[in-house]
């Protein structure tokens, strides 16, 4: 039996991505998050609003955050890393069987979860715990459309081979020549489609059909 994929969009109303996102208008990339030893959330993602010069002054207020650093900065774009104190969903989801296809896009104040089960059983107690900890706006089938829509096949391998080597963790556990080497091609090569591939991500929840 194939695994089940399934898009859920979440509003989880005590992170504060949800503060941000609603707060300044954000669409957050959540590029990579891991649960420390100590409890706290670190994350990198990458953060676009039109309020981007109001950004590190909207971080330093949220009760959440114990620090902050803004990675590069440009217009109305920002790669931030954070450590945060609050729960996460991440948590109660890997208590399942199922785990989640990232990248996690947060927008309007929904964090668009992308999760594969092994089953229907596994898939409706991840749906049941998440309802314990967050509202859900809405559960789409794999067949609706999502964030990868209008990626070539190239950009399309770049993203997941990225995402398999840590390309994107922090620290990055794979260099553009490992991305390259997995992909067969030049390094200058594999990240061209990796940030068409990124870019288009990014418009699919700016700019929805």
């Amino acid at each position: 039996m194939e695994p089940l994929t399934v898009s859920i969009g979440i509003k989880h109303r005590d992170c504060w991505h949800y503060k941000l996102s609603t707060g300044l208008q954000a669409t957050i990339l959540v590029r990579y998050t891991y649960v420390l030893p100590n409890r706290q959330l670190y994350g990198y993602q990458t953060i676009v609003t039109p309020a981007i010069a109001k950004l590190s002054g909207y971080l330093a207020k949220l009760p959440e955050i114990r620090k902050f650093t803004v990675l590069s900065q440009g217009q109305g774009r920002a790669d931030v890393v954070t450590w945060a104190e609050q729960s996460s969903i991440l948590e109660f989801l890997l208590r399942t069987n199922c785990v989640f296809v990232g990248p996690t896009v947060v927008k309007d104040g929904i964090e668009n979860w992308h999760i594969m089960a092994p089953a229907r059983e596994d898939l409706q107690q991840a749906i049941a715990s998440l309802e314990r900890h967050a509202e859900i706006a809405y559960i789409r089938s794999s067949d609706a459309p999502g964030p990868g829509d209008g990626l070539t096949g190239k950009q399309a391998s770049a993203l997941a081979a990225a995402l398999e080597i840590g390309y994107f963790d922090t620290p990055r556990r794979a260099s553009a020549e490992d991305l390259a080497a997995k992909l067969g091609v030049s390094p200058s090569t594999a990240v061209e489609h990796l940030r068409k591939a990124e870019k288009k991500v990014l418009e699919n929840y700016l700019h929805p059909v």
